[in-house]
Formats: structure tokens, sequence, C-alpha cells
């Protein structure tokens, strides 16, 4: 049994338009901005099926107002709905999976998985009076109506959410958690040999400790007491006892410790920290879920010595951990991680997280990822994350990878795309220069320009994330110049982007480029319209050393023309015609050469950057990169927060 699918109308941040969200079949990571609806998505399914039937409870706060309302209506109402697949019918392992109770299964088209699809509606009148329901969705009546039957309160029970909201009262949470799981398992234990020799055990402890002759003179003065007050049959004798004379009000009073500690040999978990008593919770739900599968699995949980009856696990449970980053620290994400995939390996649990941190990303695929994000009418939408297909195994390889490499893209208000390392050390520097700083803005570098660009730059469109691409326009470069604007046109031609049907010279042609061929501008200020912009003549590292002359240790009075081993150095063995290049720009090579190909990229440019301040930078940055920046700014005044 596996959720599948939840479809929410006017709940919370989801407006009237239904927004459908999938499910893995394990683990699934719902991130976004701040406000998105990751919590609604949580809440939604604690709404339906929580664990503590307290939490069930709709609130006023459930149903959603729209933006532009001047005047409330007389009725809100909301629907969520929850489709499980049960891929398990039919099958020798389905016996557990499918309760007998779920005789509302249904069959859409032939070929499908069973499903049971559950509807929690819900109104709310103008004095605040709510009104709720809980139904299977069966089919469809006559007139094309929903056909939809009551779900009774034991069929709700099979499926149980446990949920970890980030904002919580952690004792008043784990305490409840901690009584309701462990009291469930305690109270089904089969304790009759236990109870018989507890009772003569406690017996023979109650006897030694009533010998004692202060415990005796002080119990003879209680009775005698008493028996001057109390006249009556009943009740007449009193007497001190010690702890519970029987295992039943023993167990009343079990908790959860650990040893060894600072001060004691144990400590209570009432006195964990907030975080610890986060891991305590998961570990708690995650033994629940694994002593109900081996109860299960015995069919009368005999060897475990549990009353399966009582114990009465659900059939699906669902972990729902609320930004586990608010309390925890970076290292524990890792090892939540795991023992979600443990818990939920099997077809009876499923995790759904919700993050703000990268680093829970870098183990979980791309495809296992759902991107919520606010729209501008203060409705939430949620977007999947869609790879090349796996029949193009390279793209569909280096753009997972890549992903995976740059969690941070999911979570910027702007990405900027580039190709190499001297990138990230040199593009934060010249936007601070022209004051708009990157972590201020919420700016993301991620070094992905190269090939399968245009597999990103649908994603971030899917995702509604604005972004530049910053390439190197590798003039007389093999398939540089006229080869990489013709890349990048076809690249924007693969998402949609209407370049025209032009035929751009090759890459080896004689047609100049760049300041020389109007030809040339038109099409680098095209691109640049679409947010691609390139490093020109060369690259970044040769712009940044002839704009900066000095700071990178250039002498112009004594650079030379280069010779054709250097020119082979700079350009590659089957370069184009070097003389496309000025003379001035020659003398360059020498010491491009020097920094960059024989020296070492990032300490050339750190070494640069700091003999700079930023208004030295902003006087004499190079005009492609102000483009850039000038594009950046203005499509962060797009972005909605």
């Amino acid at each position: 049994m596996k959720l599948a699918t939840l479809r929410l109308t006017n709940f919370q941040c989801f407006g009237p338009e239904t927004q459908e969200i999938s499910f893995e079949d394990s683990t699934t990571m719902i991130i976004g901005p701040n406000g998105s609806g990751k919590t609604a998505i949580l809440q939604a399914l604690s709404r339906m099926f929580d664990a503590n039937p307290g939490r069930r409870s709709v609130k006023a706060d459930d149903f959603h107002v729209g933006i532009d309302e001047e005047e409330p209506p007389e009725e809100r109402s909301f629907t969520i709905e929850a489709d499980f697949l049960l891929p398990e019918a039919g099958t020798d392992s389905g016996a557990n999976a499918i309760p007998p109770c779920f005789n509302h299964m249904r069959l859409d088209e032939a070929g499908e998985v069973l499903k049971v699809r559950f509807r929690l509606a819900a109104t709310m009148g103008p004095n605040g009076d709510i009104a709720d329901s809980l139904s299977y969705v069966v089919g469809k009546e006559g007139n094309g109506e929903d056909k939809i039957r009551g779900v009774p309160r034991t069929d709700r029970n099979n499926i149980a959410v446990y949920y970890l909201p980030a904002r919580r009262d952690p004792n008043d949470h784990i305490r409840s958690s901690t009584t309701s799981l462990l009291g469930r398992i305690v109270r089904a234990v089969d304790w009759q040999k236990e109870a018989e020799d507890y009772k003569e055990s406690v017996s023979e402890l109650q006897a030694l400790i009533e010998a004692n002759p202060a415990v005796k003179a002080t119990s003879k003065s209680i009775s005698k007491s008493w028996a001057a007050l109390h006249k009556g049959s009943h009740f007449k004798d009193a007497a001190i006892t010690f702890g519970a004379d029987s295992l039943e009000k023993l167990i009343q009073n079990f908790s959860v410790q650990f040893n060894p500690a600072h001060a004691s040999k144990t400590i209570d978990y009432s006195l964990l920290s907030d975080g610890q008593k986060s891991l305590l919770y998961l570990s708690l739900v995650s033994a629940y879920i694994e002593i109900g599968r081996k109860a299960m699995a015995q069919e009368t949980g005999e060897e475990l010595g549990i009353d399966l009856d009582k114990l009465n696990p659900p059939v699906f449970s669902i972990i729902a951990v609320e930004e586990p980053e608010n309390s925890l620290s970076p290292h524990y994400l890792g090892r939540i991680n795991k023992l979600l995939a443990k818990t939920c390996s099997a077809t009876d649990a499923q995790a759904i997280v919700t993050t703000h941190a990268p680093s829970m990303l870098r183990r979980i695929e791309p495809e296992h990822i759902r991107f919520a994000r606010l729209g501008t009418e203060r409705t939430a939408s949620v977007k999947q994350i869609e790879l090349p297909p796996e029949t193009e195994m390279d793209a569909h390889k280096f753009v997972r990878e890549g992903l995976l490499s740059n969690p941070e893209i999911y979570f910027a208000r702007m990405v900027i795309l580039g190709e190499g390392a001297s990138e990230d050390i040199v593009l934060p520097k010249l936007f601070e220069a022209r004051k708009l700083p990157l972590d201020e803005n919420g700016i993301v570098l991620a070094q992905l320009g190269g090939r399968h660009v245009n597999y990103l730059w649908k994603i971030l469109s899917d995702l509604r994330i604005p972004h530049a691409t910053l390439l190197d326009l590798d003039l007389a470069r093999y398939h540089g110049g006229w080869g990489r604007i013709k890349y990048a046109k076809d690249q924007l031609a693969k998402v949609g982007v209407d370049v025209g049907k032009a035929t751009l010279p090759k890459w080896n042609a004689s047609s100049p480029l760049g300041k020389d061929s109007d030809y040339g501008l038109k099409w680098l200020g095209f691109l640049g319209d679409k947010g691609v912009f390139f490093s020109q003549p060369l690259d970044l590292d040769f712009s940044m050393s002839q704009a900066f002359p000095e700071s990178y240790g250039l002498d112009t009075r004594d650079q030379e023309q280069p010779d054709d081993v250097t020119i082979k150095s700079v350009l590659g063995n089957s370069h184009a015609d070097d003389t496309w290049y000025s003379k001035t720009l020659k003398k360059g090579f020498d010491d491009y050469h020097r920094l960059f190909k024989v020296g070492s990229k990032p300490t050339a440019h750190i070494e640069a950057l700091s003999n700079l301040d930023l208004d030295e930078i902003d006087a004499d940055l190079p005009e492609q990169y102000r483009e850039l920046i000038a594009y950046v700014s203005e499509k962060l005044k797009e972005v909605f927060e």
C-alpha cells in the first residue's frame, strides 16, 4: 500500500484551483521558500489520519482566504483527497497490507492498480461553526456526481500519520507520543506469568520493609489516629505501602531513560534537549512500526507475547517530518535520512520531509523532490523535478549529478549558471561592487553552464526560478566564437524559445564577431535578452586580467607579441584565425598562459581581487558583466517573496 497522490482545494494557502502532489514509494522531500505550502501538505495529511485523534480537528485557519477577498462568503469549504495504491491486491503479500475493512477499492481503467480514495470535506459557516466528514470516493453516480461512503473510525485508524512539526512544544509532543506509542505496546503485552512472579516478589519486599521498627511504629501510629477519626467497617485499617502492589499499576508509570548521564546513572527523557527529543520521537515511531510488523507477521503475535487485537497497529504509516534542521545539527540530518529510508523500505510505510537544508538533499534523488512555490495570487503550487529521459544517458547523468552537487539552487531567488571555478571566485566580488551581494539577494552560482544546459533551463523554468547563464565566448578556439553563439541559440530553441531560422556563420568562418560586427552584436544582444551572456572575447580569466592588469601582475609596457607555441597554448592546436584578436589583446597571451595555464586560476584571482577595492572594480568592470548584473537585478524585482 502506498500514498500516491494528494489533492488540495481551498486548504490553507492552496487556492480554488486543485493542486495535485505525487509521492514516491519511500521518502519524498518537499522544498520551497517560506510560506509556499510545505507545512500545509503535512497538515492536510494530519487532518485526515493523524495518529493522535486530537490533531485531526479542522481549524478555522485551514480554510483558504483569497488575497482579493473583500467580503467573507456565506460559507467556506475545502477538500483534501488522498489516493492510496494497492499493488499487493490479489497477491500473497497483500494479506496484511489490505485490511478487510477496505471494501471500497476502485479501478478507474483496465490494467490499473487498485486504489482507495479518501476525501476530507469541511465547511465553515459565518459564525465559525465547522462541519467535516471523511469519506471514501468509490466511483460516479448516474448523474456524474462522485459516489461517496462514510469512513468508519476503525477504517480511519488503519492509516496513521506521525507528524513532527517544526514549531511545537517538545515536552507535550514527545510526552503524548511516548505515552501513546509505548503505552500501546506495553498494554498489548501478555503479562500473566510476570504478574504472578511480581506479586510474590513485591509481597516479600513489603514484608521486609514493614519489619523495620521505624516503619512499623509509624504505620501503627497512623492506624491508631485513623481509627479515632473513622468508625466505619470499610477502610478501617491503614498501613504504609511502598510502590505498586501489582504489575498492572507498575507499568502505568513507564518511561524512557538514558544512561550514562553526567550527574547520575540515568536521566528521564524529559530532560533531553529539544533536538534530542525530536530524535527520540523518530526512534519511537520507527520502533513502533517495526514491532507492529513483527506482530502482524506472526498473525497473533504469540512469539512476541503481544496481543495483536490490543496492539491494533495501523496497516499503513506515514512519517511526516517538518524542517528537522530547526532543532538538529547538520550531521544528524543524514542519519535521519538513513533511518527513514530503512523504516520505509517496506510497503507499509512512507516518509514525507519538508526542509530548507541543502545537506538533506545531497543523498536524495532529484526525482524524489517536490518544489512548492507561492504565486502572485498568494496561492501555492507544487512541481516535480523532471530529469532528462534515461534514454539520453549522458544528459540524464550530468543533470542528475549536477543537481545532487548543487542543491542550493532549489532555494535560490536567482541562479547563475557558469562554466568553471573562476566564476565562483570572481562573480561574488563583481556583484558586490555593483551593490548586489549574492547572499543577501538569494543568488546562487552553479558550475552547470556547459553541456546539456537546456535541461537545466527547463528545470529552473518549471520551478519558476529566474536564471542567467554566463558562457565563455572562446573566440578563435575550436568551435568557439560563432560556434558558441550557435550552441546557445540551439539550446534556447530546445526549451521553446523562438530563435528564428537564421543560419549563423561557422565557428572558423572569417565573419567578424563582437565590436567589429553589427551582426555579431545583434546576436549577443538577442542572447543577453534571453539571459545568456558571454565572457568576451575569450573567457572570464582573460577578461579580468585585461580589465585589471596591475592587480594581476601584468606589466603592459614589457608585453610582446606571442609566439606560435603560446598562441596554441591559449587557443588550442585547432584554433581559427588568431588575427581576430587585436595586437594589443594578443600581447596579453603570454601573461594569460603564465597565470591561468601554468599557474593556478583560483590563486591568481584571489590575489588579484585582494588588491582591488569595490570602487576600483566598479570603475573598470567589463561591459559584459555590467549587463549580466543589470539583468539579474531586473529579474530579482519580479521574484515574489
